[in-house]
């Protein structure tokens, strides 16, 4: 099979420019023969497909196991089921297999490591690697030194899908489609339900080298511009949650002159990391707005921060800083700084603020409690704006991420591949994320309620949220469909945040911009990755430095001189070459 890399741009300035990926120093392409057969032999074209294979062509040599009788799913589930799984590996091969770690997690003991050893057969030796730089430090040392391990669990952002396409299409990551095909009965399942999963993460060349894992989130399609709001400061003020820019500015300036508001608050903040988020949340009461700051308009990629009403909605926030509505603090606080806010002895110093969760303003997000302030900051839906205009960023396109990727190295892909299927059951994609059945969470009775009203398929028992080195976090193989997710109980007195943040995506959902807009998920080859890469980052950086500018009063976009400077520093970075290469690939993938 020819893995010959499709541009003579480095691997070292692909991976080391590669935006949010990880900037690591891809390996020489290492020949596909390298791989076994299911009895470990040598090369065997065969066992992964040839290059002309057709996906979904070959037919399932394993079949599903028989369902488990007594689950109590609601009517419109759409998602894994409980199934009865037989060990099928023989525990002779030990398989390396990277994975990522947090604290309180030891794979030598932890629950889930030791339950999918038992429900396999299969014998992992895990190398783990822990999240952020210091994990990608240790992941590129691993590749750029050869010492592929057999597998990697590559969730938590560790690759971009333009990584693991060109990864792929080089030959350290072997292609899947029909190892999943012939071996995969409950992957299979999940694309039959969802076909996005598969054309999704297609790589440009037809091929798949990564397990897709589904996580639907509903109320993370929103986070990036879910806004909060203080409603003890507008309970003191007689004052509900605002509905228009309008009703905001008012709300601001009745804070401003009350005593029941604490002196030196913050009236609206965020931290300096989410700083854009809070900026797009008040432009989306201007015009669309999408966090990659693209958009396509009648299948033309645009780049919304020079367009007009992006002005109008830019020169409104800087009114608000002139005003101060927005404190000077979104420019500077750390995520600590802006907790300690949150956690204030006196209760929360701020009044509107930005954030996914109830995390990103407050270490102790307790549900439980109606003097939390987790229970005190309520979100806010989006605003009308002036011109009637009243919109929001959607992720329509967050559905998962390629969470598992099977190297050139690997003496058994077959069993490998089986090894990441059996976690796409309903059973152990539960117990990855709440350990132990019977002890962490169990099965619903009849009668309970999910997340989203309907009938409960599990429920997390008492203490289960506090089990250590139990299970994982969202780095491997598993299936969380949408209803799958909704499917947790909610019990009475229950500290989960869930339903919380459900309730949050239904408020804003009605505003949610158009499908149509947002550019769907792109996989670029190794040329093009390159140039995205450098020049997303620069350009974001000209944004986040534009926003600094109005904030402080070094710019003004009244002004039309401070605005042409504010177009023409985009078109200098070369923000034109960026849309064209995303339309290049939007063109030939969609």
């Amino acid at each position: 099979m020819n893995h010959t890399p499709r541009s003579s741009v480095s691997r070292r300035a692909f991976l080391g420019r590669a935006g949010a990926g990880v900037a690591a120093a891809a390996i020489a392409p290492t020949a596909l023969s390298a791989c076994g057969d299911a009895s470990g032999g040598g090369a065997d074209e065969e066992v992964v497909g040839g290059a002309d294979y057709e996906q979904g062509s070959a037919e399932l040599t394993v079949q599903l196991g028989e369902e488990v009788g007594g689950i109590n799913y609601p009517p419109e589930y759409k998602g894994p089921k409980a199934r009865k799984l037989e060990p099928f590996g023989d525990g002779t091969t030990e398989f390396t297999m990277l994975g990522r770690t947090i604290p309180d997690l030891d794979y030598s003991s932890n629950y889930y490591a030791q339950h999918l050893e038992e429900t396999t057969g299969v014998k992992v030796a895990y190398q783990p690697v822990p999240l952020g730089e210091d994990g990608t430090t240790k992941v590129n040392a691993m590749l750029s030194g050869g010492d592929l391990p057999h597998a990697l669990m590559t969730g938590m952002s560790l690759f971009s899908v333009s990584q693991v396409s060109v990864y792929g299409q080089q030959g350290l990551f072997i292609p899947l489609d029909k190892l999943i095909d012939e071996n995969a009965p409950h992957i299979r399942e999940m694309f039959d339900l969802f076909p996005e999963m598969r054309s999704q993460f297609t790589a440009p060349d037809g091929r798949m080298y990564a397990v897709p894992s589904m996580n639907d989130c509903y109320h993370c399609k929103s986070s990036n511009v879910r806004t909060w709001y203080n409603t003890r400061w507008a309970e003191a003020v007689g004052a509900s949650a605002p509905q228009s820019l309008t009703e905001y500015e008012a709300l601001m300036e009745e804070w401003k002159s009350s005593d029941q508001v604490p002196s030196g608050a913050a009236l609206t903040v965020t931290d300096s990391s989410t700083m854009m988020n809070l900026f797009n949340f008040f432009l989306g009461s201007f015009t669309e707005v999408s966090s990659t700051n693209m958009l396509l308009r009648d299948g033309k990629l645009s780049w919304v921060p020079s367009e007009d009403a992006y002005r109008e909605g830019m020169i409104w926030i800087q009114e608000q800083f002139t005003k101060g509505h927005f404190a000077p603090g979104i420019l500077s606080l750390t995520p600590e700084q802006y907790q300690k806010l949150g956690d204030s002895p006196d209760g929360p110093q701020f009044g509107v603020i930005s954030g996914a969760s109830q995390g990103s303003f407050t270490a102790a997000a307790d549900m439980t409690d109606p003097e939390s302030v987790a229970r005190i900051m309520q979100p806010l839906a989006p605003l009308e704006g002036p011109g009637g205009v009243r919109t929001c960023d959607w992720d329509w396109y967050q559905i998962g991420s390629p969470n598992f990727v099977i190297t050139s190295s690997c003496p058994d892909p077959v069993q490998m591949i089986r090894w990441a299927d059996y976690q796409f059951e309903l059973g152990l994609t539960t117990s990855m994320g709440r350990g132990e059945q019977g002890k962490g969470w169990d099965y619903a009775d009849k009668g309970l309620v999910g997340i989203d009203g309907e009938q409960a398929v599990y429920e997390v028992l008492p203490g289960g949220g506090e089990l250590k080195d139990q299970g994982w976090w969202e780095w491997g193989p598993f299936f969380k469909s949408m209803s799958q997710r909704h499917s947790e109980a909610v019990e009475e007195g229950s500290g989960s945040i869930e339903p919380s943040l459900y309730e949050a995506g239904k408020a804003y959902e009605p505003y949610r911009i158009d499908k149509e807009l947002k550019v769907p998920t792109l996989a670029f080859d190794m040329e093009q990755s390159a140039q995205v890469g450098e020049v997303e980052a620069n350009l974001t950086q000209q944004l986040t430095q534009s926003f600094a500018s109005i904030a402080t009063g070094k710019a003004d976009l009244t002004k039309d001189a401070d605005w042409t400077a504010h177009v023409e520093a985009f078109t200098s970075i070369g923000v034109d070459n960026l849309l064209s290469i995303y339309q290049e690939a939007y063109d030939a993938q969609h």
